[in-house]
């Protein structure tokens, strides 16, 4: 289990055009991103250091243009890229820090900075998950879904956390009508069988497809009722700021673990390979590149 970082960085707010400003100061207005949550945002992990360095900034900023134009919003790529490196300069080393990027209907943008939650931190060492059901059908095609958007709209997703809390888990893991794997509220499901890393389905099920994901290499699309995740070589959700968390058990069973993979897995999700974990991992086969 990963050692909380001892020093940690000022919380710090910018505007995206107007600069930086006090952390307590009220930037947002009611407008709708606030009052419908009709907008999009980006979380990175941020390194402290000289420089500190936002972790995939490029991949994240990427998929922040892309709800943009769904959403129908103009997106200053330049700007938020400038806006993000001024924002993290004086995260010090050794630490880290979570950097959101959050755009609004209005066209505001704004930026906050703050210290890795306690609890992400704790994550990595591994959760207990519990299933749910995502209560809603994907309609390929239906770009107004806004499937591929990671929207500001995530009450849903605060609620299935709440809810795998009551039930005694650390997170949850949403199940399509059909009782197959989707993805975690705020994860994406990566598993390894025969050799292979494999993941649900993205196109046409309502999962957003993940920067941390992509970035562990190639992996094949697969249908999975979570119940066989008992059967597999180990399992994890990926995300920016936990990067991969061993899946322990899934609705109380418990699902094989693999410290070997865990820590070369983490190594790429948080972008710094832990000692000894350069090589790719045995089990049959070079892991993904």
């Amino acid at each position: 289990m990963d050692t909380p970082r001892v020093t940690t960085p000022c919380p710090r707010t910018a505007v995206l055009g107007g600069g930086e400003v006090p952390w307590d100061s009220p930037v947002a207005p009611a407008d709708d991103a606030g009052l419908r949550g009709d907008g999009c945002f980006e979380t990175l992990l941020v390194h402290g250091g000289e420089p500190a360095r936002a972790v995939r900034l490029a991949e994240h900023l990427d998929r922040f243009a892309r709800g943009a134009q769904e959403l129908e919003v103009p997106f200053d790529r330049a700007g938020w890229e400038a806006l993000a490196r001024s924002l993290t300069d004086d995260v010090p080393a050794g630490a880290e820090a979570a950097l959101r990027l959050s755009l609004s209907r209005s066209g505001l943008g704004i930026a906050t900075l703050r210290p890795v939650p306690a609890a992400v931190l704790a994550g990595r060492g591994g959760v207990r998950v519990v299933t749910l059901p995502r209560g809603t059908v994907a309609v390929p095609g239906a770009r107004w879904l806004l499937a591929a958007v990671k929207t500001s709209s995530y009450a849903v997703n605060s609620a299935a956390l709440r809810e795998a809390a009551r039930r005694g888990a650390d997170d949850a893991l949403f199940v399509d009508a059909g009782g197959l794997a989707l993805e975690g509220p705020t994860a994406n499901l990566l598993w390894r069988a025969d050799g292979e890393w494999h993941t649900p389905p993205v196109a046409g099920r309502g999962v957003l497809a993940g920067t941390t994901l992509a970035a562990v290499g190639p992996h094949r699309e697969t249908a999975l009722r979570p119940s066989r995740l008992a059967g597999v070589d180990g399992a994890w959700l990926l995300s920016s700021l936990r990067g991969a968390a061993p899946v322990l058990a899934v609705d109380g069973v418990p699902v094989p673990r693999d410290p070997e993979l865990t820590r070369w897995l983490q190594g790429i999700a948080l972008d710094r390979p832990a000692p000894g974990t350069s090589a790719a991992p045995r089990q049959g086969g070079s892991g993904p590149g």
